[in-house]
């Protein structure tokens, strides 16, 4: 008979239930948690997103320098716990560093939108493999120099509809259409005259262009971003498409978007 394997103290292992998980990850977000230690927001492709505690990680010499940044994919690896948010961190190893992100000033804005709105809408530990790969793809644009309007609003409507909360943009006719935020549909615009509860046309809405609309709806039926690379639009459209999405994620996701305003703001300047 063998003897007894003796007990794991808290020495010879971290307090997790001993599986180590490999995965892709984007790395969103970090902050510190003490003089030495930090902790890591990652959005992993099997995973979701997940948070790891790197100890040492804030030492001027760490080993981790150079394994990880803003916008990387790597291939991370990590202790999880059963019963908590916080994963122990055991190691990654860059895959994709995306150096066009830190020569391009615009590009950078836009990824640390698309970053931050990731972060906000996306649950601890679901995983969606088409929402890494999604922004995964736009963040490879970003870095390739693709620092469009457009880019931003596909990735956006993409994600709305991964997320099961895509707009209805189906009816409506140019010109006489109604953006129903509450509702998450366009509507045709009801006569001045119109009785009341006539149609159910919420009061949180707006007009919605003709212009505008086909766009919103081009831009939902695209599958791939480089369809979008000659599509450009004018100040007035990116103005008037930022509005409505704004209402619409104010509404549906209570969420407002500043890091979007601002990465607009920046890739429409002239110089």
């Amino acid at each position: 008979m063998q003897p007894p394997v003796p007990p794991r103290t808290s020495a010879q292992a971290p307090c997790v239930d001993d599986r180590i998980a490999r995965d892709l990850a984007l790395t969103l977000k970090w902050f510190p948690v003490t003089d030495s230690s930090r902790v890591v927001v990652w959005f992993t492709r099997h995973h979701g997103r997940l948070s790891t505690l790197i100890k040492g990680a804030q030492r001027p010499k760490s080993w981790t320098l150079g394994q990880y940044d803003h916008f990387y994919t790597c291939e991370l690896l990590f202790y999880r716990r059963s019963s908590d948010d916080l994963h122990v961190f055991k190691e990654c190893a860059p895959l994709k560093r995306r150096g066009g992100l830190r020569q391009n000033w615009r590009g950078c804005a836009a990824a640390s939108h698309i970053a931050d709105l990731l972060y906000r809408v996306s649950p601890p530990l679901a995983a969606s493999p088409p929402l890494f790969d999604l922004t995964s793809q736009v963040l490879d644009c970003l870095a390739e120099g693709e620092n469009t309007p457009a880019l931003l609003f596909w990735y956006e409507l993409q994600l709305l509809r991964e997320l099961g909360l895509a707009p209805d943009l189906s009816a409506g006719k140019p010109g006489e259409a109604h953006f129903a935020y509450e509702e998450g549909r366009v509507v045709p615009n009801l006569a001045p005259t119109s009785p009341p509860g006539s149609a159910q046309r919420s009061d949180k809405g707006g007009r919605i262009s003709g212009g505008v609309l086909a766009l919103m709806r081009r831009l939902l039926e695209i599958r791939s971003p480089l369809e979008l690379q000659r599509l450009r639009l004018m100040p007035v459209q990116v103005q008037e498409i930022a509005a409505h999405l704004d209402r619409f994620s104010a509404w549906h996701l209570d969420l407002p978007l500043p890091s979007r305003n601002l990465a607009l703001d920046l890739m429409t300047r002239v110089n």
